[in-house]
């Protein structure tokens, strides 16, 4: 729901660093006694490392596709449990991208918690809803980690830059292995993709001498539909918040443009302190991440035009 800013420098270090690391384990793996098929497998995926580890999302499509046509037995089904996974997979999973993943989620010269350091999202990007700290296991305060193509089922893309989402853990075990064609990458969103608005379902909406609202008077919407907000459940968890709408709707009622633009000449307030003061959120989209609930405020303020 919030788009989450590329970092080059991170991006350069991350695919030099497990790079490196992969390569290793594959060189050792190919000394051992393989097929053939799951040797060319191998030499494929050493060949092209550095391409999937920096494959974005459609870059990722095709290389799903490339595996399902050439390595099939390289692709894991849902819930399968260990003693039936096929011996490609298991290599692929076990022995090489999940055993990089384990040893990279606790390693101190770069690991998980400098990859969600430098990103520094501090709420989660599929629901900005939550905050995203957590504290993992080496004590470390972090964010959980989403493979958007989820590992258990493409192990070759466990460690590509953009599979791994930071967020909150209700919205990683919410997604948790669905796949879904249309599903947008948050590195991908756009602002449109997910627009709030409201509407009002009861004519004692517009009743506002009181400066009081009925909260079953008007409904949160998004202005437009896609599977994100279906499977995070957008739509359900939304019409909790209500009062973040009538706190924006009394404002309006209470701080009139001329109120605004006198805080502005006469007391020298500049826009974006003026924003911060009556709405205490953030205005630039690259900013939003560091409260929960700012889209929802930021949009409907903009078309209540508060500031």
């Amino acid at each position: 729901m919030l788009k989450i800013i590329f970092d080059k420098e991170l991006f350069d270090l991350h695919i030099e660093e497990i790079s490196k690391s992969i390569t290793k384990l594959i060189s050792k793996k190919l000394k051992s006694k393989l097929w053939f098929y799951e040797k060319e497998c191998l030499v494929y995926v050493k060949d092209n490392l550095k391409s999937i580890l920096q494959a974005d999302n459609n870059q990722m499509k095709k290389y799903i596709e490339h595996f399902k046509n050439h390595f099939p037995k390289a692709i894991g089904d849902f819930n399968t449990e260990e003693k039936k996974w096929k011996r490609l997979y298991k290599i692929l999973r076990k022995d090489i991208f999940e055993k990089e993943y384990n040893n990279w989620s606790s390693r101190t010269k770069y690991g998980a918690y400098t990859f969600v350091k430098k990103l520094d999202l501090k709420t989660c990007p599929y629901c900005n809803r939550n905050y995203t700290f957590i504290v993992d296991k080496t004590g470390n305060l972090r964010p959980e980690l989403d493979h958007f193509y989820p590992k258990s089922i493409y192990p070759f893309l466990a460690m590509s830059f953009y599979n791994l989402i930071p967020s909150c853990p209700i919205c990683n075990h919410t997604k948790s292995s669905k796949i879904k064609e249309n599903l947008i990458n948050p590195y991908d969103i756009k602002d449109d993709d997910f627009k709030f608005t409201y509407k009002p379902i009861d004519i004692s909406f517009s009743e506002v001498e009181s400066k009081k609202y009925n909260m079953d008077s008007f409904e949160i919407e998004f202005k437009r539909k896609n599977e994100n907000i279906d499977i995070f459940k957008l739509d359900e968890l939304y019409k909790q918040h209500k009062d973040i709408v009538v706190d924006l709707l009394m404002k309006k009622a209470y701080y009139p443009k001329s109120y605004v633009e006198e805080l502005e000449k006469s007391f020298g307030f500049t826009k974006d302190e003026i924003y911060r003061y009556l709405l205490n959120n953030y205005k630039k989209e690259e900013d939003l991440h560091k409260r929960p609930l700012s889209k929802l405020i930021k949009d409907i303020s903009e078309e209540l035009d508060l500031v």
